[in-house]
Parts: C-alpha cells; structure tokens; sequence
C-alpha cells in the first residue's frame, strides 16, 4: 500500500512539476522579441511609465475603439478608415497586447485598463467620446462608463463579454498554472492558433496568411503570455458593475452565429440595460467587424449619427 502511495505521489509530483515546467519552456522559446526591437505601424504615447500603441485618425466627434482580450488595434483595420471618414476614431492597444508594454507586475484588472482608457483620453485630449469595446474590451467599455459616467457619450457593445470575473475570486493562484498552460498553447502551437482565429469567423477562409503572421508577430514579443494570465487572474479584483447604472444608449452589436459570445448574452444585455438595442448580422461569428465590415461600419454610424443629426 505504501508502494502505491508513493507511486501515486511521485506520478502527481511529476505531472505537477511538467505542468509547471513545460508552458515555461514555450513560452521562453517562443517569445523572443523584445518590444523595443519590433517596428509600430502607430504612434505611441508615454502614459503612467508604460508606452502605449495608438491610431489617431480623422476629424469631428470622437469614437474610442477597445479591443478584446488577445487582439489589438489591428482587429479594427477594417473600420478605422471607413469611420474616420465623419469622425475621429482613436484606437489603442491595450496594456499587455499589440505594440503597448507588457509591465509583469501591473494591475490588468478591467478597472484598471478602463483607468488606463480614460487617462489615455485625457492626454489626447478626448473630453467626451462614444466608446466602442469588442469581447473583452466590452467589459472593460461598462467599467469606463461606469467609473467616468461624464467621459462616455454612448456605448457600442460588440460581441461584448459581460464586466464579471473570469476567475473565481479566491481560485487565481491555483489556477495560475493551468490558465499558464492554456494560453502558452493558444499563443504558441501554430495549429491551435489558427484554430482559434478561424472559430471567430463564419467563412474561416477569412483567416489568411497575412493575419497568421501578424498575430504570430504580436505573440513572439516577450511578455505576452504573461499578460493574458494577468488579465484572467486580475479580473478577481474587479467589483461587480450594476448594469441597471449604465445611462449611456448602448448598441449592442452581434454576429448571429457567435461561438464565444452567444445570442443570449446578448439578450441579457437588452434586458438589463436602461437604454440598449440589438443589431444582429448575419453569417457572421465573433469578429463581426472584420467579417462584415461594411454592415458593422454602417450600423456603428447610423447609431452614432442618432446624436449628430
């Protein structure tokens, strides 16, 4: 019996110590550029000790575009220009993704990107502006609004995860080294990385090569891994928002085959919201704006110029 207790426990000991040791191991061969070596197609603006990417372009009221966990700026290629056309669109990369710095000991809670959010409005310059957040980046568009009610004109919600913890509040720690593994495998085994990308989209011909390598560029440069950890482990600090409090008129933005951020998500939102419509695209999955570029163009203008007009 002793036997087979201690078997038992070198084997645990064992599987514990690959899972400790193995996501390390991709994660230090994989990322291997430091940000300072990689060319940013965008400018870049000092904020708080952290240089973060952005696109700042057109002219008229302002729109503010926030990316979802994993992504960057260049998930809006297909929407910047077409909607900078009637407004100005500024597009950051969050902390920890795109071209922004990847600090290992920051606060990557939803709070504190939202914080980082209005900060960056403030050094552009950006008083008041409709905020457009996708996945993640919805999330972190509630706390904003929530937090700078004054700062928030309207709010477009795409595919928009709810502003809830990703962990439970006392499991971050243990689950460290799971969510670890998990995302060394996401970022850095070509294979489910682009099984990944193609899930988001109706037609996964969408995905090219292009795309492949440029998100194969993002994950390469060190610190990356990390801070998709933090983002999940970060968000227990994250205080329950009360959607009853969000004001602002809200579209809701949604592809109507969308695998990560379902239909019903989007139906509590309606519910719960003061002041929200839904606007549902056909054949189209997560990155609606990138599938359906067009229609998700036209209907954030059509909302937004409810104001202009």
């Amino acid at each position: 019996m002793n036997r087979r207790v201690l078997l038992a426990s070198g084997l645990a000991a064992g599987a514990a110590g690959a899972l400790w040791a193995f996501p390390r191991w991709l994660i230090g061969r994989s990322e291997d550029l430091e940000l300072a070596e990689v060319a940013r197609p965008g400018q870049v603006l000092h904020l708080d000790g952290l240089d973060i990417h952005y696109v700042d372009k057109g002219q008229g009221p302002a729109v503010v575009l926030i990316h979802g966990l994993g992504g960057c700026l260049y998930n809006f290629r297909y929407n910047i220009s077409a909607l900078s056309e009637r407004l100005r669109v500024v597009a950051l990369d969050l902390k920890g993704f795109g071209y922004s710095d990847r600090p290992p000991d920051a606060d990557y809670s939803q709070t504190a990107q939202a914080e980082l959010v209005a900060g960056f409005m403030d050094r552009l310059g950006v008083r008041r502006a409709a905020v457009l957040g996708h996945s993640l980046g919805g999330a972190i568009a509630l706390r904003l609004a929530s937090l700078f009610p004054e700062r928030v004109d309207r709010l477009i919600l795409v595919a928009s995860a709810p502003p809830a913890r990703l962990v439970p509040p006392l499991g971050g720690v243990a689950l460290r080294p799971i969510l670890r593994l998990g995302t060394a495998l996401v970022l850095h085994q070509p294979g489910l990385r682009e099984a990944v990308l193609r899930s988001g989209f109706y037609d996964p011909s969408f995905v090219t090569a292009e795309m492949l390598e440029e998100f194969r560029r993002f994950s390469r440069i060190r610190g990356s891994a990390e801070a998709i950890v933090r983002v999940l482990v970060d968000s227990a600090r994250d205080a329950p928002l009360d959607l009853a409090q969000i004001r602002q008129p809200t579209l809701l933005l949604w592809g109507d085959g969308d695998r990560a951020v379902g239909l019903r998500t989007a139906r509590r939102f309606l519910a719960q919201l003061p002041d929200a419509r839904l606007r549902v695209i056909e054949r189209a999955r997560h990155m609606v704006m990138e599938e359906r570029a067009d229609e998700s163009n036209a209907a954030i203008l059509s909302f937004l110029q409810e104001e202009m007009a």
